[in-house]
């Protein structure tokens, strides 16, 4: 695991949530999604790229068609896409292809958190995570490969990137809670995370 303290500057943050917000308008907004259990996310969330990431009675799965409008997501801007493969070269992975971005947005409240997981959606499960925080700072949980193994928790703030790799490319993760107040990125606070992946 890579992580790194303020990478984006406080111009670079602002135009990465200027992007984030245009992908969403694009897609029609942000939607709460449901667990395959019927259980609602405590975050709400997006995408872009070739591929959307979805959740609902189905499952987890990936698919070119946003069924909020029934059109296909967003396309990846060409900033995004440069930011993910330049973070990629930093764990030695000079050939990544970031086909999808998901977009999270947990609100400045208790009840914001992931619960502990695993990113096995992909058909392809070597190419790296990158994850890149906005906003609010939150306690952010990681352990190993197994749901029982240990867990670390650090705190990820606004400007950071975090990028799962190697042997931490399927080690169980979570958001535990955000610290509302602790940034002034977003105009109602709260957190917004941008996440890349090589699906394929």
């Amino acid at each position: 695991m890579l992580h790194l303290p303020n990478y984006f500057n406080l111009a670079q943050q602002q135009e990465l949530l200027t992007i984030a917000r245009n992908i969403a308008q694009l897609n029609g907004g942000m939607t709460t999604p449901t667990m395959p259990n019927g259980a609602r996310y405590n975050c709400s969330q997006t995408s872009c790229g070739l591929v959307g990431w979805l959740s609902d009675r189905k499952g987890y799965r990936y698919s070119k068609i946003n069924p909020e409008n029934s059109q296909p997501f967003a396309a990846m801007p060409p900033q995004l896409t440069e930011i993910a493969q330049k973070l990629a070269l930093l764990v030695d992975e000079p050939h990544y292809q970031p086909e999808t971005c998901l977009i999270n947005f947990y609100a400045a409240n208790c009840k914001s958190r992931l619960g502990l997981h695993q990113d096995n959606t992909e058909q392809n499960l070597k190419p790296c995570i990158i994850s890149i925080s906005l906003g609010d700072d939150c306690l952010f949980s990681i352990g190993g490969n197994n749901r029982k193994d240990p867990t670390t928790d650090l705190i990820l703030r606004s400007g950071d990137a975090l990028i799962l790799h190697g042997d931490s490319r399927l080690a169980f993760h979570a958001v535990k809670k955000i610290l509302p107040g602790t940034s002034n990125l977003l105009k109602n606070n709260g957190r917004l995370n941008l996440t890349f992946r090589q699906v394929y």
